[in-house]
């Protein structure tokens, strides 16, 4: 056998095993697919663990917030997260592949779940608002400018460089805020 059919051998041996421990996109599940506005859904992103190799995640839940995780041995999965939406309306929820903390993306299709959010206030009642946490509002790399933001009325901007892609669903404000959007200056939220 040839030197470089060695080599070959070898580097096939090699990338077989290193697809065999990589880790994938496992599922995504929500507790229920039909509530309320404002009232919480939990969300739980599953990764299949081969190895113990690790990877990066992101879990989009259609309203412009997203979620960074990441599987290795000091974090567990699946991961379980609570989200609250702030208007009605059908949302996609994603569990992607993502470069996070120097984890390399998770391999696999993109997994989703569908969520359909109805109007609390349908029986005259007016809906609660429910504050915003600073940590779920921009994903990355869009930063909080943290004197935009109000957990009350839930008015935020985000900014990134400019010409930044835009985040590719707008984001759902609450009450009377209305979405905006600037990308020559690399800015997007919820004002007045």
């Amino acid at each position: 056998m040839t030197i470089r059919k060695q080599w070959a051998i070898a580097l096939s041996v090699t990338l077989l095993a290193a697809a065999a421990q990589a880790q994938v996109l496992g599922g995504i599940t929500a507790s229920v697919t039909t509530i309320k506005v404002g009232e919480p859904v939990t969300i739980t992103a599953n990764i299949d663990v081969m190895t113990t190799n690790y990877c990066g995640f992101v879990v989009g839940f259609g309203d412009g917030a997203t979620k960074d995780g990441v599987s290795d041995v000091s974090n567990a999965v699946p991961l379980v997260l609570t989200h609250t939406y702030a208007r009605p309306g059908t949302y996609h929820v994603t569990l992607g592949g993502r470069n996070v903390e120097n984890h390399p993306n998770c391999g696999g299709q993109e997994k989703a779940v569908d969520i359909t959010v109805a109007d609390a206030g349908k029986s005259g009642v007016a809906a609660k608002a429910v504050p915003l946490k600073a940590s779920e509002v921009c994903a990355t790399p869009w930063k909080l400018v943290a004197k935009t933001f109000n957990a009350k009325t839930g008015a935020y901007s985000c900014s990134a460089k400019p010409g930044t892609d835009m985040p590719a669903a707008k984001p759902a404000c609450a009450g009377k805020l209305k979405s905006f959007e600037d990308a020559k200056k690399g800015q997007f939220g919820c004002r007045a």
